[in-house]
């Protein structure tokens, strides 16, 4: 194995097992190591995971992994309420606990650490991943704020819930993808990232309640201002979801 390919697989696991400022040390080293054997002589660092596994802390690593087990799992089961699409009641409670755990687990665990460098600038490709979730969130709302008012009067009535479902499934599948990513790219390469998670799991549990309120069939929309309760709960999540993602990038 060339030390070019040994130290970028080294580098992926080392990332992943310590925290970004050891990992940054540990990489620094070993960059400067390697630059000095031939491709030969790389045999006496061990294979990569084997020497990555040395230099880890295992309590600080498991450790990582509940966090990280946590964090997706908050997200998972809030794609399997989505997709499952089955309430007994109104899901206020649950998804405002699975929205509070993930993202004061998420702020707590990403949160800058006592002498950082703080950067000015985004990490490369998170800015126009968040704006790209943003306006496929907008794009959704608007997509059912249509059906809702009739705008869209070519598409046959029965077609309706057909459509409001496959976009609610569509965005909330989406954003979990990407909150998914966005963990775990908040560990590999910038703390940062954890905004795409933050942003992502937001949109997630909005289309999570925004399903629920379509399927129940206990709903009286007869009364005048039926709707007010239910669009105080979207605000909040919303408004919380994007207060955490502003301080997640700063």
């Amino acid at each position: 194995m060339d030390a070019q390919t040994y130290l970028k697989k080294f580098s992926r696991i080392v990332r992943w097992k310590l925290p970004k400022s050891e990992a940054d040390e540990v990489l620094a080293d070993y960059q400067e190591m390697l630059a000095q054997c031939s491709d030969e002589t790389t045999q006496a660092f061990g294979q990569p995971a084997q020497a990555a596994r040395l230099l880890s802390e295992p309590k600080m690593y498991y450790r990582w992994l509940a966090i990280f087990g946590l964090l997706a799992f908050c997200l998972l089961l809030s794609e399997f309420f989505l997709l499952r699409a089955s309430f007994a009641q109104y899901p206020t409670v649950q998804m405002y606990l699975l929205l509070l755990v993930g993202l004061a687990g998420s702020l707590l665990w990403f949160r800058p650490q006592p002498g950082e460098n703080r950067k000015s600038s985004l990490p490369k490709g998170l800015g126009p991943m968040l704006l790209g979730l943003l306006a496929l969130a907008v794009m959704v709302a608007g997509l059912l704020a249509g059906l809702a008012q009739g705008v869209w009067q070519a598409l046959p009535a029965g077609l309706y819930g057909r459509a409001a479902n496959g976009a609610l499934l569509l965005m909330g599948t989406a954003a979990a993808v990407f909150g998914l990513f966005g963990l775990v790219h908040a560990r590999l390469s910038d703390r940062r990232w954890c905004a795409l998670y933050i942003l992502g799991f937001t949109v997630l549990v909005e289309c999570v309640l925004v399903h629920a309120l379509l399927v129940n069939m206990s709903l009286d929309t007869s009364l005048t201002g039926w709707w007010v309760p239910y669009g105080v709960h979207f605000g909040i999540v919303g408004m919380v979801g994007l207060l955490a993602t502003g301080r997640s990038l700063c």
